[in-house]
Order: structure tokens, then sequence, then C-alpha cells
């Protein structure tokens, strides 16, 4: 009995160093990753919040608590009404997606009256918080959004197109793929120069030809401040009032500026491959029987394509959408290659005003609050798109 005992043991504290053999080997290999992310990506988070709470400039200086988010936003008692109205938004959309997920089990009219409400006091709160807080940063900011929502559904939707045409049987289809590919792979700082030859001033400019052939006169492109839907409107979308909340909400109607919308092209051209080569991946991955059975069942193509093909490449769009969101909201390179002072700062998204607030103003711990406040906003959209998209997503 002793020396089975003693052998259970034994056993027992072999397999304990065993593990704790694994263990270790296992950490040791995790250590290089965990030592990169927390160096690179940890600490620089922590490090600028310390750094937005100081009045920075070349050296440390005294501890001025939130004073820079103050600046930034101007009256706090705006700010809190507008973020209470945005949590108001966020309610109701809940309200609202639990009634339709029991089927009308739940009332859906609290959640609407809700919805109605807060985004009624957004849109009034909105005008002063901006008139009160920082005009550069919250201009900056609505370039940002129109840059995002011009480029990331456009790029989605040729990307698919393109992808489809892919998937067919032509010939040279790798040929394709690879002339697609190409603005991609090209650096961001050569294609945009490149670009910015087509878009130029000239009469004789590739964009400028396009507009002769249809009797159009040549467009300032990169250098038009103007915004696209003012200038289809033939310049008719002029301030009627002194109110702040009509001038801030033209200013949204005017639409991006013809620079901004130049540079949505180069996004577009350079995106739409890569969006292509996912897409592409996507539909191999499709089961064959699924087509084969509606084919079966009498389906059009139309609802082969949203019953089963849009379904089934949920998980490529979503991917696509949360990488394209991401990368225009801290787009930087091609946008600083492209921009002209004559746009007047309406192609400088928050990205471009962040360089320009930390390297030219040398106003450190400003320039930090407002990385933070892009920070949040991405993290808040991600957070979002993940809320709508978890139950629109399929994987099988």
């Amino acid at each position: 009995m002793g020396s089975r005992r003693i052998s259970v043991r034994a056993r027992r504290r072999g397999r304990r160093n065993r593990n704790g053999s694994e263990n270790l080997t296992g950490y040791l290999f995790v250590f290089p990753s965990v030592l990169l992310i927390t160096v690179f990506g940890i600490f620089p988070v922590f490090f600028t919040v310390y750094v937005s709470l100081h009045k920075w400039r070349i050296k440390r200086g005294r501890f001025i608590g939130l004073a820079n988010y103050g600046e930034m936003f101007g009256s706090p008692l705006y700010l809190l009404l507008v973020i209470f109205a945005l949590v108001g938004i966020a309610v109701a959309m809940y309200l609202l997606g639990k009634a339709r997920a029991n089927r009308g089990a739940l009332p859906t009219g609290s959640g609407v009256f809700l919805l109605l409400i807060c985004v009624a006091a957004v849109a009034v709160l909105l005008p002063y918080l901006a008139e009160a807080g920082d005009d550069e940063m919250f201009a900056s900011l609505r370039v940002t959004i129109w840059y995002s929502l011009g480029t990331v559904p456009v790029q989605l939707a040729l990307g698919l197109l393109l992808a489809s045409f892919l998937y067919q049987k032509i010939p040279a289809k790798q040929a394709f793929r690879v002339i697609y590919l190409l603005p991609y792979i090209v650096p961001s700082v050569a294609s945009a120069a490149v670009f910015e030859r087509l878009f130029s001033l000239k009469p004789e400019s590739f964009a400028n030809q396009v507009l002769a052939l249809f009797g159009r006169p040549p467009a300032q492109w990169l250098l038009e401040p103007k915004g696209i839907f003012f200038l289809l409107s033939g310049e008719r979308m002029a301030a009627v009032s002194q109110s702040i909340i009509a001038n801030y909400w033209l200013s949204w109607a005017h639409g991006p500026s013809l620079a901004l919308v130049s540079i949505m092209f180069f996004n577009w051209w350079v995106f739409v491959g890569y969006n292509a080569l996912i897409y592409t991946n996507g539909l191999a991955n499709i089961p064959r029987q699924l087509y084969e059975a509606a084919e079966v069942d009498g389906a059009g193509r139309l609802a082969v394509f949203f019953k089963i093909t849009l379904p089934m490449l949920s998980p490529s769009t979503y991917f696509l959408t949360l990488l394209g969101i991401i990368g225009t909201f801290k787009a930087f390179a091609h946008i600083y290659v492209l921009r002209h002072p004559a746009a007047r700062g309406e192609v400088d998204p928050m990205s471009v005003q962040i360089f320009f607030t930390f390297f030219r103003k040398s106003r450190f711990g400003y320039a930090a609050a407002i990385s933070l406040l892009l920070f949040a906003i991405v993290l808040i959209l991600t957070l979002v798109q993940r809320r709508i998209m978890k139950e629109r997503v399929h994987y099988g």
C-alpha cells in the first residue's frame, strides 16, 4: 500500500511538473506578442490620457484637468444634454429591436416616440454645442463623417459588383484580379500623387476631359471648397436666416466639398479591388447546393441574390464594413497628399486636424484630447455595428 501511494504521488507530481512546463512554454511564446501590444498599443492610450490632462507643449506643463475637453466642447451643459439624447436614441433602438424580435409582442409606440424626441433634441442641441466649442474640430468631424458615408457603402457595392463579374468564367480572370488589386498594393503616397495629376485644374487633365465630353466647363476639383449639393443646385442653397440651428444644418445640407468628393474617388479606386478580392473568396465558399435547390424551386435571380448570396456573404460584409469605417476615420496619408490650402479645410478630417494641432500649433495636450475623442467615436461605432450585425451575420 505504501509503495502504491508513493507511485500515485509521483505520478501526480510528474503531471503537475509537465503542466507547469507546458504553461511556461505557452507563456514564453505569448510573451513577445503581449509585450508588443502593451508597449505599442495599451501604453500609448493611457499616456495619451495623461498628456490630455496637461498643458503640454514642448515639455510637460501644469496639470489642467479637463480644460482641453472643455475647450473642445465649450459648454458642459450642452454636452451632457447631447449625451443624454444619444443614450435615449440607443434605448429607443433597443426597445424597437426587442419589439421586432418578439414579433410585435411588445408595444413599439413608446420606442418610436422616444426615438423621435431624442433625435429632435440632438438636432436642436448639436448646433449650440458646435457654436460654443471648437469650430475647427466640429468642422473636421463633419468632414470625417461625410468621408466615411461617401466611401464605405460605395466601395462595398462596387466591390461586390466586381467580385460577381470576376467570379464568372471569363478569359484572363487572374490578370483582371491583378489589375484591380494593383492600386491597393501601390504605396498610397505614390498613387495619390498620380491621382492628383488626373484631377488637376488644367483643361487637358483626365477629369476635365471627361467633363468636356458632357459639355461642362473645367472644374476646380481638389481646390473647390463648396459643397457638391450646393454646386448641383446652382448655388441656390444660401443661408436664409441668422439662426444657429438653420446655418449649422444648412452647412450639412451643402454636402461634402467637391475637393472631398474627388478624394472619395481616390478611395474607391484604391479599395474597390481589395473588397472585390474578399467578396470573391466569400462567393467561392457558398455551397453550390443552395443555388441548385433555388433553381429547382424556380427562384429568380433577384430572389437568389437577396435570399442566398447576400446572407451568405454577411461575414465578408461585416469584416469589410468594420475595416472601412475604422480606416476612413483614421485616414491620413493620401488626404494629406491630396489636400490643398485653397480647399479651406473642407477636406481635413479629424486625423489631419490632430496632426496640425500637434505639429503646427505644438498643442500636444489638446491634440491628445482630440485623438481620444476620435478613439471614442471609432470604439462606439464598432460596438454599435457589432450589436446591429450580430443577428445578421451567418457563418454557415
